[in-house]
């Protein structure tokens, strides 16, 4: 798909009713009797979070932008993850996703497209809903990563993240659990968990132009 043939396609199809928990599953956690850690209500009153799922093109594919979370984070501290955090009480989910992307990574707002909005996702584990949504920004874009929070920058290629061939899934302890989980094995840290997930409702809803 051409540059701009996936921007214009994901404009209309993040419009229309999304895939949502059945296709963020793929990537998520799952117990041992088979359900899933993040197949849970979220109460009233937790935490909202807006993340940026930013694309940039890159010969004949795009690259995604994701983030290193620093050590001194207090939460998921050295995992992947797509530049975002919380939602302050003045700002719509768009807003903080686009300011984060800045702060976290420094592209500024008015570098960014928005194609649209995934599903929300909520995270038991910290007790917050993330909005994801999807942008895309021009390839010569300069990434630089803020120390307090981000330490480093990954930018895998859309094809590598839609292929199975670097999908993997291992049998993890993870607290008082035991859970299946799948994993790109792209890098020397695994890309699982809630970023995961939020990637594959993406690729399972770029798979159905594709296919």
């Amino acid at each position: 798909m051409k540059h701009n043939e996936l921007e214009i396609y994901l404009k209309e199809r993040l419009s229309q009713p999304l895939p949502g928990f059945k296709a963020q599953c793929k990537m998520g956690p799952a117990l041992t009797d088979g359900s899933y850690m993040h197949q849970v209500d979220p109460p009233k009153g937790c935490r909202t979070n807006a993340v940026m799922v930013l694309l940039y093109p890159d010969l004949n594919t795009h690259r995604l932008v994701l983030t290193i979370r620093s050590s001194r984070m207090p939460s998921h501290a050295g995992e992947i993850s797509c530049p975002g955090g919380g939602i302050n009480p003045n700002e719509t989910p768009v807003q903080a996703a686009l300011r984060e992307t800045r702060e976290e990574v420094g592209v500024p707002e008015s570098e960014i497209r928005i194609a649209g909005t995934l599903s929300r996702l909520y995270i038991p584990v910290t007790n917050n809903i993330i909005y994801p949504h999807v942008g895309f920004t021009s390839g010569n874009a300069e990434l630089r990563p803020d120390p307090r929070e981000v330490s480093g920058i990954l930018t895998p290629t859309l094809s590598e993240i839609i292929s199975d061939e670097h999908r993997k899934q291992e049998l993890w302890q993870l607290g008082e659990n035991e859970l299946h989980v799948p994993f790109w094995n792209l890098f020397e840290i695994p890309l699982w968990g809630a970023t995961a997930m939020i990637l594959s409702e993406l690729t399972e809803i770029i798979k159905e132009r594709t296919e």
